[in-house]
């Protein structure tokens, strides 16, 4: 092993702990993960700081818990006073490099009034190079997927909607492009040619996926994989009516949690928790084949560093800035204070 090893730090956003095969799930499959694990550490009770995800990433970035780095929300600033992984890395003498994003809105004082950065959260960390930014706003994967021939909509939110139409209801239909266009795909191609360039100084590179995050959708085989009846019962009472009498924060989930967000593109005006067990299922059984896509990607990563004969020589840490409800308490999303919407995966592989 090298004198100092490189380090890729893997993030999944929107990842619940329990959804993993050496986690022992009844129904989720993720044989890259698995063996990820079986040669490094899985720790299985391991919890996010904070929801949603610039909090929680402003814990993980910074090493602090909320109450000290006060990013209470998507959009709010990290203080530039704050030190972070990659400032850290760097001072160590590594290069630092991203690939995806951060979600973390920049400092207003390090800035020009006018600064494009002050429009947006989703910032990047100070201390990275970017070598794919790939926020919310996917262009750069559009642009490789027009490459490869694939029209993409005026309105990027419509490449997550079902060909054919939602019908206004969760659906396993497929989106327009299939499984090797996806954004996972897409991040893993460019952290692969970015991997073939480097030569013997050590690196640490953050792949950061945006999947399993919503919209709920996930090209073929994946929208298949999982039958609807599938998994284990839902952690609710017998109502959300009945769910609502446990606190006041749960009944204004309740009635706010609308299905019209991105959850399911094109579906009807409601709350989530009017859905049938059906709908709930629907969605779960393709965030289960989102999961599948996503290791089946983070597979390529790990044969990606053995083919570049660098494993031996890398630290692989694999994470999830937080969880998801997934029918969980009648609601979806990264809610209130439940173990759904916190406890996430974390596998530290170390040479």
């Amino acid at each position: 092993m090298a004198e100092r090893p490189n380090i890729l730090l893997i993030t999944a956003d929107q990842w619940r702990g329990d959804c993993l095969g050496v986690a022992g799930h009844a129904v989720v499959r993720t044989p890259n993960l698995d063996r990820l694990a079986a040669r490094g550490t899985y720790f299985a009770r391991h919890y996010a700081q904070a929801t949603p995800c610039g909090p929680s990433r402003a814990c993980l970035y910074t090493g602090l818990y909320q109450m000290n780095n006060r990013v209470v929300r998507n959009g709010t600033p990290l203080d530039a006073r704050h030190d972070t992984i990659a400032l850290a890395m760097r001072r160590l003498g590594y290069s630092a490099t991203l690939f995806g994003y951060t979600d973390q809105a920049i400092d207003p004082r390090t800035v020009p009034a006018d600064s494009p950065l002050l429009k947006t959260y989703e910032g990047v960390l100070p201390g990275f190079d970017v070598a794919v930014r790939l926020p919310e706003d996917p262009q750069p994967w559009f642009e490789w997927l027009r490459a490869r021939g694939i029209a993409t909509p005026e309105n990027f939110w419509d490449i997550y909607a079902p060909a054919g139409g939602s019908g206004g209801r969760p659906t396993a239909k497929p989106p327009g492009y299939g499984a090797d266009d996806t954004e996972a795909a897409f991040l893993t191609e460019k952290f692969l040619s970015w991997l073939g360039t480097r030569d013997n100084a050590p690196w640490f590179a953050h792949v950061s996926y945006l999947r399993p995050h919503p919209p709920f959708i996930v090209p073929e085989p994946f929208n298949t994989m999982f039958a609807p009846g599938e998994g284990p019962a839902f952690r609710r009472a017998a109502t959300p009516w009945d769910e609502a009498t446990i606190h006041p924060l749960v009944e204004y989930w309740l009635t706010t949690n609308g299905r019209d967000s991105h959850f399911v593109i094109g579906a009807e005006p409601g709350p989530v928790a009017a859905w049938s067990d059906e709908d709930f299922r629907t969605v779960r059984a393709t965030y289960y084949g989102v999961i599948a896509e996503v290791d089946r990607q983070i597979g390529r990563l790990l044969d990606g560093l053995a083919d570049a004969a660098c494993k031996r020589d890398t630290i692989v840490v694999f994470t999830s800035d937080h969880g998801e409800m997934l029918g969980d308490h009648w609601t979806l999303g990264k809610f209130g204070y439940f173990d759904q919407a916190y406890h996430v995966p974390l596998i530290v592989a170390d040479p």
